[in-house]
């Protein structure tokens, strides 16, 4: 598996080399609630078969699985993953995994079968480490798989944006990020990459009052601390973070 470049080396990357490098790692995640009716969020893979969504996409399912497309996948894949589908797309159901603060929009699964497609790193932009100043204007390439009305099937749909803001919400806690990009329903567990080829955070809400079509409201990011609190507290940290970390969030030594 190709070792992660330092951010320093990837300072100077642009958007087209940024979804070269890593649109095989989002996902397409398939929900079913209890009366049948399907729904479609976004999930992104950060190292060793682990990944991350938002925790309102897949809490209350039925059903939750990602989807692997043989064609975008094949060369990661096609070790790992025999494709048993006539078509050129696969269902792998999943067990979610919810951050253990149920006002925290994460959640975290595992599927060892996928540890080969490529892992996103996370930033090492804790809360209290965050200058605003230096986050704002700064550019950024969302991905996720907001419905594309008549599309055949479920389509990675990618867009640059700029940080407008940085943001304490009174209804969540942790630093969220506003970015240009508009709000679409699907976008949701999707991946924000910033300019220095890391994750800035998730897509979780699209910010929002009186019931308001979320298209008019804010893509509101959050930032990576809780992912990282969620995947330590499920034992899912990639090896790569959690010595970068250095047991920070490791659950059995906090």
């Amino acid at each position: 598996m190709e070792k992660r470049k330092p951010e320093r080396e990837r300072a100077n990357l642009f958007a087209k080399e940024l979804y070269t490098d890593f649109s095989a790692a989002i996902l397409p995640l398939v929900v079913k609630d209890k009366n049948g009716d399907h729904g479609i969020g976004s999930a992104f893979h950060v190292g060793d078969g682990s990944f991350v969504t938002a925790r309102h996409v897949m809490e209350g399912k039925a059903e939750c699985s990602v989807e692997i497309d043989s064609y975008r996948h094949h060369r990661w894949l096609r070790q790992t993953v025999h494709f048993q589908k006539p078509d050129r797309f696969e269902l792998v159901a999943l067990q979610p995994l919810f951050h253990p603060d149920s006002k925290k929009d994460v959640a975290v699964f595992s599927v060892p079968s996928l540890s080969d497609l490529p892992g996103i790193p996370l930033g090492g932009h804790l809360d209290d480490w965050i200058n605003d100043e230096q986050f704002v204007l700064n550019e950024v390439l969302v991905l996720g798989f907001p419905p594309i009305p008549l599309a055949k099937s479920n389509i990675l749909v990618t867009s640059r944006g700029q940080i407008n803001a940085v943001v304490d919400l009174t209804v969540a806690e942790h630093v969220h990020f506003i970015v240009s990009t508009m709000a679409r329903g699907g976008f949701s567990g999707g991946v924000v990459l910033s300019e220095w080829g890391v994750a800035m955070g998730m897509v979780t809400s699209s910010l929002l009052k009186n019931d308001m079509p979320e298209e008019l409201g804010y893509l509101t990011v959050l930032s990576v601390e809780p992912i990282l609190e969620c995947l330590g507290a499920h034992m899912l940290l990639p090896s790569e973070d959690a010595a970068l970390w250095d047991d920070l969030f490791d659950p059995g030594k906090s």
